[in-house]
């Protein structure tokens, strides 16, 4: 007996893997197969199958063992789903008023579905953010990319004045979290202690101090204050 061959992947499961490369890619380095599945929430079978198909058209290749990068043309068409995904989240929080921790699931549905017309008019609507909630940046229609110069928290010295750039783990109940302590894109906070041997920051928001996890703050992308250009 012959056992069915599965079936392609979707547009959709493949854009998502796209997705998923870039955004290792731009942490440094390539991404495995197990983090392409896991970002895309498939399987790794599944994951397997997308990525021969994106070789194939020649939007990735693979690099060192068990890691794949885009190929230019893979780039660019990549910059365009965090571009859709992006404005999507600020429709589904700016306009719809969805809390910020429910806006990524929405938006992970919306970006596939959004046609060139509707993302250039959606673009307009919101007046061209050039972020999203979670202060991820939204590329250029052209896939161009302008990213600020930022580093984690957790390597922040203690006597440091910053302002938060970007959560990069948009889980939700890490986003209820930081949200419960006021820690949003755009706050300014200081550290006033670093714990040794890996323990935690703390930090002050207004007039809050707040203990923070290493692996917490490892999250949460920030620029100096005097790197602030507002």
């Amino acid at each position: 007996m012959h056992l069915p061959h599965p079936a392609p992947p979707t547009d959709e499961v493949l854009e998502d893997c796209l997705q998923a490369i870039h955004r290792l890619e731009g942490q440094g380095g390539g991404a495995n197969l197990r983090e392409v599945a896991a970002f895309a929430r498939i399987t790794p079978a599944t994951a397997s199958e997308a990525l021969r198909d994106l070789q194939d058209r020649g939007l990735v290749r693979n690099g060192q063992p068990g890691s794949v990068t885009l190929t230019s043309e893979g780039r660019r068409q990549a910059a365009g789903v965090p571009r859709r995904h992006r404005l999507s989240e600020r429709l589904f929080a700016d306009v719809l008023g969805l809390p910020w921790d429910r806006v990524h699931d929405e938006a992970m549905r919306l970006e596939h579905a959004l046609t060139p017309e509707a993302e250039v008019r959606l673009a307009t609507l919101l007046n061209h953010p050039e972020t999203c909630p979670h202060g991820g940046p939204i590329p250029a229609p052209d896939g161009s990319l302008t990213v600020p110069p930022t580093r984690p928290l957790d390597g922040v010295p203690a006597g440091t004045r910053v302002w938060i750039q970007q959560i990069i783990e948009e889980e939700a109940t890490l986003l209820r979290y930081l949200a419960s302590l006021g820690l949003l894109p755009r706050t300014e906070l200081r550290v006033e202690e670093v714990a040794p041997f890996g323990g935690p920051l703390l930090v002050r928001v207004g007039d809050a101090r707040y203990a923070l996890g290493r692996e917490v703050a490892a999250k949460i992308l920030i620029r100096l204050s005097s790197e602030q250009g507002d």
